[in-house]
């Protein structure tokens, strides 16, 4: 059978590709919740297969160096599937039936994202603080650790003074697209 390996890897690296790709059809049916078990033993078996691929000798180059991009790919997918998986275990994420609700995923409609317009120097500082509590509110909800106040309005005022004395008016906006909080600040009009 070793020796029979290599001459049958033509034939045999399409149909591992076919069942990652069904793997991974099976994984995103778990996480949407449509069935009730994860895939591990399937997961498990193509594990096997694909790395004692990998570690054989005697095949030629450009096949040995698509099995190790398959095992590389699959690699990247196990990683993420176990993250998932694991946050699922600790209630980070919920299943329900075609859909996976994630705090990582929200929109940013969720997020208080109306611009704040400051026209002068005087409103520099209500619109930091209305920007502070969006950011403190949102934090809090995602269990993200929030920055010192004074820290972070003595950080954004004299940007702000120096972005508003070149454009004449600027908004900004908190955004959690990223996961993290960040203000996205622009001219104004």
């Amino acid at each position: 059978m070793a020796e029979e390996l290599p001459k049958q890897l033509p034939k045999l690296l399409p149909i591992l590709e076919q069942k990652f790709e069904e793997l991974k059809k099976r994984w995103e049916r778990f996480f949407m919740g449509l069935e009730k078990r994860p895939p591990l033993k399937e997961r498990d078996n193509l594990k096997r297969l694909i790395f004692s691929i990998v570690d054989k000798k005697g095949y030629q180059y450009h096949l040995l160096y698509k099995a190790k991009q398959l095992a590389i790919k699959f690699n990247t997918y196990n990683n993420m599937w176990e993250r998932m998986l694991r946050d699922l275990e600790e209630g980070k994420i919920q299943r329900e039936k075609g859909v996976i609700q994630s705090p990582y995923q929200r929109t940013r409609k969720e997020v208080s994202s109306d611009w704040i317009s400051i026209k002068d120097r005087e409103r520099i500082e209500d619109g930091l603080e209305q920007l502070y509590e969006r950011m403190k509110k949102e934090s809090e909800t995602r269990g993200i650790k929030v920055m010192n106040k004074e820290k972070f309005l003595g950080s954004l005022k004299k940007q702000l003074e120096k972005k508003l004395e070149t454009s004449g008016e600027i908004k900004m906006r908190l955004d959690f697209s990223s996961g993290k909080p960040t203000i996205k600040i622009k001219k104004g009009k």
